[in-house]
């Protein structure tokens, strides 16, 4: 079994040992990606009411913040249609984008500097079939600089879940109620638009994902009340440095 992972090993890195031989650059890729989560990642810019009133909501304050970086990984083709001396000119496909980030900060004060809970905010993206543009400039067989566009249909969910510690409980005694873990949905169009250096099957380069999330809110009892309806605009845009293979 070892041989012949090693054999398809060997035959897919010598596919393409060189960047890419103009005219014949096509290929199969790989990347793995680590984002740049502001603080106001996942967080609310804006409230719209049901009278398209529209507020531009200040971020919260969230103690003791601990964010992890977005990491995930993208399936991708690429063919060139024009690939004339050193350029090249040709559809990028995303097949598959997937991102996880997590943030915790301190919330529920219940003495002064001392806090109850732990809030949690899990986000996942999803994205897939996203179509796109590339353009290659060739320094030589074996380096290259792509830089490319994709626009991904992508599917998020945003959960808020919340850890309390024991001496709240004490304090709260009787009257503590856990806040309910919560999960929303939402499906929108991302932008990326990355550039990346290549060696070989090598590749390493930067991408900005502007990604805004709109997640309304028609109030408590869920009924279509235009007085409780609440649109709001969250903020998942993030700067990723990425690593990959290009076969």
């Amino acid at each position: 079994m070892e041989k012949i992972i090693f054999l398809v090993s060997a035959a897919l890195l010598s596919i393409n040992v060189f960047a890419g031989e103009q005219g014949n650059d096509n290929g199969f890729e790989i990347k793995l990606f680590s984002g740049f989560t502001s603080d106001n990642y996942g967080t609310v810019q804006t409230i719209t009411d049901g009278y398209n009133h529209k507020v531009k909501h200040d971020a919260p304050e969230q103690p003791g913040l601990h964010k992890t970086p977005e990491m995930g990984i993208s399936l991708g083709n690429r063919w060139y249609l024009i690939n004339p001396g050193r350029f090249g000119l040709g559809i990028h496909a995303r097949w598959l984008d997937f991102a996880y980030a997590h943030k915790d900060w301190n919330t529920i004060e219940y003495k002064k500097g001392v806090y109850g809970a732990t809030a949690n905010k899990d986000f996942i993206k999803l994205g897939f079939a996203g179509p796109g543009v590339i353009g290659t400039f060739y320094l030589n067989d074996k380096m290259a600089i792509d830089a490319y566009y994709n626009l991904v249909p992508t599917m998020v969910s945003i959960t808020d879940s919340y850890d309390y510690n024991n001496d709240y409980r004490t304090h709260m005694g009787s009257d503590f109620v856990k806040n309910e873990d919560t999960t929303e949905f939402d499906f929108e169009f991302f932008h990326y638009f990355g550039a990346t250096f290549r060696y070989k099957v090598f590749q390493i380069g930067l991408e900005y994902n502007i990604a805004k999330l709109f997640l309304a809110d028609w109030g408590p009892d869920g009924n279509e009340n235009i007085d409780d309806y609440r649109l709001s605009k969250y903020n998942m845009n993030n700067l990723r440095l990425v690593l990959g293979f290009k076969f």
